[in-house]
């Protein structure tokens, strides 16, 4: 056009920029509108006096702001991950001294759904921040939502206490996702064991205004019983109390457990009996742990009236209820007894499995009956069950202790020795890179587990 002497006016500039836009091309499009504007600023356009050119290149510098934002708008949403690209972007314009205003940067946000692009809201949200004192509270929500999706907890609680700081004021929802997010962290404390965890993400909650309910406190309960952590368990049930928090049957089944690992079995029958008080229904869970507890102190009047009372409310004993009970009899040397339970497992349609074999077999072992033990052996390889060394051990010695006559080949050759799962560290690394926190953190205090620290 130039060459024919024909000037290009604004519109054709826009025409230009538009087909960058078009085909998504953001840094072409900056790029054109810096030549333009250094043009511009030297005197080489910008001499018809048939358009007020003042004007009009304010236009174009609002189109190029424009069509930077709808091309990154267009890279959020494409299946492609061009997070980068969009960040490289608003770099390049704030060099070119182009600032998208707050709309831009809340609309911008909205399209940010994918876990990848929460680097790009979290830029977006400082941005925000940076040059306006207000930000709409549903996008604050939704990065939170973001955050969260992307397994950024701490993040996603950083903005919540931004709300909380800076405003606005966090409503439901928000309160709703930042609960949300910290019951993941708890379930995962939950499912892995890790107590302390569990017990700090409770003071961190709230310390910053979050009121823990019974799924959150259970969380934290069940971790201290998985762990045979009894003090912790008792002091948190306490605290859980004192916060207002109604137990749930989880509540006290955890704390039961807890109770029963730490061998506390009279704290325990406290326990159960202000359950039943309170009128909060034992389940299967609860029913076992009593079960145990009291196959454990050899009352076993009592843990049949357990039972019986377990069926007549529905709730049929499982291989795991007579693998309890069974244990607390091996733990008090009374291989008769257990045998006789093993053997009600048929009554109540109950098939063993290793467990049930394992702990039976080492308690007629240990009670001088070797050769009923060996049966069960060869009985429980009939079933096709791989049995563990010491099961086969137990047989072998108790046989040569007792000078019972059996075959030892018929066991076939001895089981390899499993080796015990180590599961404390992995379980511990795992939490971490779920949570997003440091392998290494500041050693547990224990005045952690009574109340929640406030940061000095």
């Amino acid at each position: 056009m130039q060459k024919k002497s024909v000037l290009p006016s604004p519109a054709s500039y826009s025409t230009v920029l538009f087909a960058y836009r078009r085909i998504e091309d953001g840094f072409g499009a900056l790029t054109f509108f810096l030549e333009i504007r250094s043009k511009y600023q030297m005197g080489e356009i910008g001499k018809d006096d048939d358009e007020d050119w003042d004007h009009e290149f304010v236009k174009l510098e609002n189109f190029i702001i424009r069509i930077c934002y709808q091309v990154m708008r267009r890279w959020l949403v494409n299946s492609k991950n061009r997070s980068i690209e969009v960040l490289r972007l608003l770099k390049e314009m704030d060099k070119a001294g182009l600032q998208p205003g707050r709309a831009e940067h809340e609309r911008l946000m909205w399209a940010c759904t994918r876990e990848e692009h929460c680097v790009v809201a979290k830029e977006l949200y400082a941005r925000i921040r940076e040059i306006d004192s207000e930000i709409s509270l549903s996008v604050c929500n939704h990065i939170i939502w973001l955050m969260g999706k992307a397994k950024k907890w701490w993040a996603a609680l950083e903005i919540y206490e931004d709300l909380l700081d800076k405003g606005p004021k966090p409503n439901n929802m928000s309160y709703e996702l930042i609960v949300s997010h910290f019951n993941i962290l708890l379930s995962a404390a939950r499912k892995k064991g890790i107590w302390r965890w569990g017990v700090r993400l409770l003071n961190k909650m709230e310390e910053k205004g979050l009121k823990p309910g019974s799924r959150e406190w259970n969380s934290v309960l069940v971790a201290c019983s998985k762990a045979s952590e009894t003090t912790a368990a008792v002091a948190i049930f306490k605290r859980m109390i004192e916060r207002g928090a109604k137990p749930t049957i989880i509540s006290y089944g955890a704390l039961l457990s807890a109770l029963e690992k730490g061998k506390l079995y009279d704290e325990a029958l406290k326990v159960w009996k202000h359950m039943i008080k309170v009128g909060v229904e034992p389940n299967l869970y609860a029913y076992t742990i009593m079960a145990s507890i009291y196959a454990g102190q050899g009352k076993f009047d009592i843990v049949h009236n357990i039972i019986r009372e377990m069926v007549a409310v529905g709730i049929e004993p499982t291989v795991v209820t007579f693998n309890a009970i069974i244990s607390g009899c091996s733990r008090n040397d009374l291989g008769s007894v257990a045998y006789e339970w093993f053997q009600r497992m048929k009554l109540h349609n109950v098939t063993p499995n290793e467990v049930t074999y394992e702990t039976l077999i080492e308690a007629l072992a240990n009670d001088g009956k070797p050769r009923l033990a060996y049966e069960l052996h060869l009985r429980a390889q009939n079933e096709g069950l791989m049995l563990s060394s010491k099961a086969y051990d137990a047989v072998v010695q108790s046989s040569q202790m007792y000078g019972a006559t059996i075959d030892v080949s018929t066991l076939g050759p001895q089981p390899p020795e499993r080796k015990k799962k180590v599961e404390i560290r992995k379980n511990l690394s795992e939490f971490c890179n779920l949570a997003d926190v440091p392998r290494r953190s500041k050693p547990f205090d224990k005045s952690e587990i009574y109340n929640s620290q406030n940061e000095e």
